[in-house]
């Protein structure tokens, strides 16, 4: 979730949709950063102005959840991030996702060390 006014960028706005692919990245024991699992989105919220925490709450219900993943809401509201945000100026957008995951490497790769501020990071040098 974020504010109204962010822009997420770099963030795949457009590609993530069912089916998109792309790569986890984690830090190793020797503090590089390597390519670790190959995820698959499955269930996709896309980026989405709501209104309140329990507007957040419904439309994870909705597009997200299903019979073998599912979070009461007083389970969603009490989570320290979902805390977090429910402190912060409403509206807010919300984005959610759930990924396959095949564990790939660790490939560790040049530019992986330091990833923007949303967290993607889009590389040519990725060829697994």
């Amino acid at each position: 979730m974020w504010q109204p006014g962010y822009s997420a960028a770099p963030w795949p706005h457009d590609e993530l949709t069912p089916g998109f692919a792309y790569y986890v990245c984690e830090t190793q024991p020797n503090g590089e950063r390597a390519a670790t699992y190959r995820a698959t989105a499955t269930h996709v919220l896309p980026p989405t102005g709501v209104a309140t925490p329990e507007g957040a709450y419904g439309l994870m219900a909705k597009h997200v959840f299903d019979d073998s993943l599912r979070m009461g809401p007083d389970e969603w509201k009490a989570h320290p991030y979902n805390v977090l945000k429910a402190e912060f100026l409403w509206p807010q957008r919300v984005v959610a996702w759930r990924a396959t995951l095949v564990a790939v490497g660790p490939h560790v790769l040049a530019g992986l060390g330091r990833f923007p501020r949303t967290g993607w990071l889009t590389t040519d040098t990725i060829t697994l």
